[in-house]
């Protein structure tokens, strides 16, 4: 366990190199940053669904992504499994990289078969569909034919983390703007950031307990 916390420090490193230091380094991950958008969008489809309302599509473009849904009466908390959910999600990839890591290359095929799923059955627009299934194909390639799974795997941990915190940083034109009401949007952005870190931490303390 002691040789993986170097490693997560390199890719946290390298990560944020290739976005926004090294020249076209973007580009690079850029294909990592699409398949987190889609897993942070599928946390709203996937909230959606658990409270009684219906996913009509889930696209992704180029560019950004987004979700439709028809559970509007709790709109709000929809909203705000984008950013819990993110966190939920890292943090078990997190775990499983430290303590299944066996379990690396069936959790990447999990994720390929659930693209396909989002890519025919919340079907929308073809071009989303074809950037949905050719994302699952590389990560079934990757997982089948490589020796890297669970790198891959942290990998994805590392970029949904960072999105979290960039997202934060970017409000009010994230998703955080639409869970407000009672408290001010600034403040909103605090509790939701907050609550991540310490799910982070406990979910750490839960991986180094002996």
């Amino acid at each position: 366990m002691k040789n993986k916390i170097p490693t997560l420090i390199v890719l946290v490193i390298i990560y944020i190199l290739l976005k926004h230091f090294i020249p076209y380094g973007n580009y690079v991950v850029y294909p990592i940053n699409l398949i987190v958008t889609f897993l942070h969008e599928f946390g709203h489809a996937f909230f959606a669904l658990i409270t009684g309302g219906d996913v009509k599509w889930l696209v992704v473009r180029s560019d950004w992504s987004w979700v439709t849904t028809t559970a509007w009466w709790i709109r709000d908390l929809v909203v705000a499994w984008w950013y819990l959910g993110s966190a939920i999600f890292g943090n078990i990839l997190l775990y499983i990289w430290f303590k299944k890591e066996k379990l690396s290359q069936n959790i990447i095929y999990f994720l390929s078969f659930l693209m396909v799923f989002v890519a025919i059955f919340w079907f929308n627009w073809i071009v989303s569909s074809l950037i949905i299934l050719t994302l699952a194909w590389g990560l079934f390639a990757l997982a089948k034919y490589s020796k890297y799974d669970s790198l891959i795997l942290q990998f994805l941990w590392v970029s949904s983390i960072i999105f979290i915190i960039e997202d934060f940083n970017v409000w009010p034109s994230s998703d955080l703007k639409a869970f407000s009401g009672i408290l001010p949007e600034s403040v909103w952005m605090i509790v939701w950031l907050v609550i991540v870190i310490l799910m982070t931490l406990f979910n750490l303390r839960l991986i180094f307990k002996k």
